[in-house]
């Protein structure tokens, strides 16, 4: 039997997060996240550095009142936003810029392009959930998977796909 492994070109910090509840593991903990949150403002590894979440911020505001688009949309909520930022800090350092955007049922997407071919959309939900469909050349793929603070590796594995040339 033999372990097949593929390598990531993100660079994935989560292994650090520790569940412990003594003092050393607390802290620990918080300053692994301390040193993640000053990579995430790095404009070549950081989400915060190339402007994502500056984007999400703006669609937000820009969708907060009922009938943003002029067609009767839902707003979107807090808890939405917080969720879509949540997913932004979630992803591996060096994870490709999603552009962001607002559907009319207020859910928020992140959207990866490389051509029409190839393209991976993520509406997320105010309950969590991370509705997702990509094109990948010839095939789809399409499905849901829930949020509990961490990237899914089926997200993360289509988000290589479409943005590896």
């Amino acid at each position: 039997m033999s372990l097949q492994m593929t390598a990531s070109p993100y660079i994935d910090f989560g292994f650090f997060s520790s569940r412990g509840n003594s003092e050393t593991a607390l802290f620990v903990d918080q300053k692994a996240q301390q040193g993640r949150r000053q990579l995430q403002e790095s404009r070549v590894l950081g989400m915060r550095g190339k402007g994502a979440f500056d984007e999400l911020n703006q669609v937000y505001e820009d969708c907060l009142e009922s009938n943003w688009d002029g067609y009767g949309a839902t707003p979107v909520s807090e808890g939405t936003y917080r969720l879509a930022y949540q997913f932004l800090e979630a992803l591996p350092l060096g994870a490709p810029l999603p552009s962001c955007g607002a559907e009319p049922d207020g859910h928020l997407t992140l959207e990866w392009h490389r051509s029409s071919r190839w393209s991976l959309s993520i509406s997320m939900s105010p309950e969590g959930d991370l509705h997702y469909a990509a094109l990948l050349g010839t095939r789809k793929a399409y499905g849901t998977e829930p949020f509990f603070g961490f990237a899914p590796r089926t997200i993360m594995d289509l988000i290589q796909q479409v943005t590896t040339v």
